[in-house]
């Protein structure tokens, strides 16, 4: 039997479910249903497993509508096909759909009729885009209490970790041999053999290792790099020092929420404060105090998104002893106050 391409369907109403998957054979039309999935968020996860090559989805829903669930899954399968579906005939619904390039836009009661004109149309898309039909990968599901990441066969060279807290999708890279998908508790990951080109949005990349075995460090890394929003520097190939930027952007990272200056950093790695600030500039073009501001804004708008903190609570765990000056910092650099950024973001979501 020849591969088909992979569908997901999406609605938040089980009989509506059941109705679009048996309402025409699938298989006739040359794709196999990998997943039903009843919300948004559970889409999400099984995308990056699952990688569909289409997904029809119902517009309404009460977690996300299918308009956004669109926009997420086409950050992680930037060349997922999708079709929608409701049951309004909403010109605006049907306009941002267009936009987001839904190749149909089927109204509800479905008929056999509309339903087989989007897997045509569906197919079509997919025949032209000349891509192989795409494979599943499982996600592997970590320990995190006693992490032990898979050695990939053949060996690898250089080995690094992505860590996300929405469900990632690693595009094809040129070098590149492995792709391992893994699950950490709420985080999602993926291992990968080469350095990602084009990496996710919101995503944190470990230090570069020699191999898999150090799972514990890969997370450790991996973490500091998402929450503070920043790639760390390149070891030199001929840097005569055992220390590296690397290592003082682990640091600070791990310890923003403590009061930290130069003096009391030189002094945890044995340098002088005029040694350390050359080093990190040299290999980071950016000085230390300007990263450790830059990473405590990106915790600080990270917290104020996804957390229930409060604002004060928030500038503490940031590094901010004086929560009046964090607010006015916070302004300068994102453009509007703690209070009004939340608010903002909480609205989109």
């Amino acid at each position: 039997m020849s591969e088909k391409y992979r569908l997901m369907l999406v609605d938040d109403e089980p009989w509506a479910l059941t109705g679009m998957r048996e309402i025409i054979d699938w298989e006739a039309e040359d794709f196999t249903v990998v997943a039903c999935c009843e919300c948004g968020s559970e889409a999400l996860r099984k995308a990056v497993q699952l990688r569909p090559d289409a997904v029809i989805t119902d517009i309404r829903m009460p977690d996300m509508s299918g308009i956004q669930l669109i926009r997420k899954l086409r950050e992680i399968l930037p060349e997922l096909e999708c079709a929608v579906v409701s049951a309004y005939s909403d010109f605006e619904v049907a306009r941002e759909a267009i936009r987001l390039s839904a190749i149909h836009y089927i109204l509800k009661p479905l008929s056999v009729g509309d339903v087989r004109e989007a897997a045509l149309l569906l197919r079509k898309k997919l025949n032209a885009s000349n891509r192989p039909k795409s494979k599943a990968l499982s996600s592997i599901v970590i320990d995190a209490k006693n992490p032990a990441f898979p050695t990939p066969g053949g060996g690898v060279n250089s080995c690094y970790l992505l860590l996300s807290e929405s469900p990632l999708f690693l595009a094809e890279q040129s070098g590149s041999h492995y792709c391992q998908p893994v699950q950490i508790d709420a985080l999602y990951g993926i291992l990968t053999d080469s350095f990602p080109e084009n990496p996710p949005p919101d995503t944190g990349i470990s230090m570069e290792a020699p191999d898999f075995s150090d799972a514990p460090q890969m997370i450790r890394t991996a973490a500091a790099s998402l929450n503070g929003g920043f790639i760390f520097a390149e070891v030199p190939v001929n840097s005569k020092s055992q220390l590296n930027a690397a290592d003082i952007q682990l640091y600070l990272a791990e310890h923003m929420e403590e009061e930290i200056t130069l003096k009391t950093l030189a002094s945890h790695f044995f340098l002088t404060e005029t040694y350390l600030c050359d080093l990190f500039k040299k290999q980071t073009d950016e000085t230390i105090l300007a990263f450790l501001r830059r990473i405590r804004i990106h915790q600080a708008k990270r917290l104020l998104e996804k957390s229930s903190l409060t604002l004060r609570e928030i500038a503490f765990k940031c590094g901010y002893s004086d929560y009046s000056y964090f607010g006015r910092h916070f302004k300068s650099v994102v453009g509007v106050t703690p209070d009004l950024y939340r608010k903002e973001m909480r609205s989109r979501s």
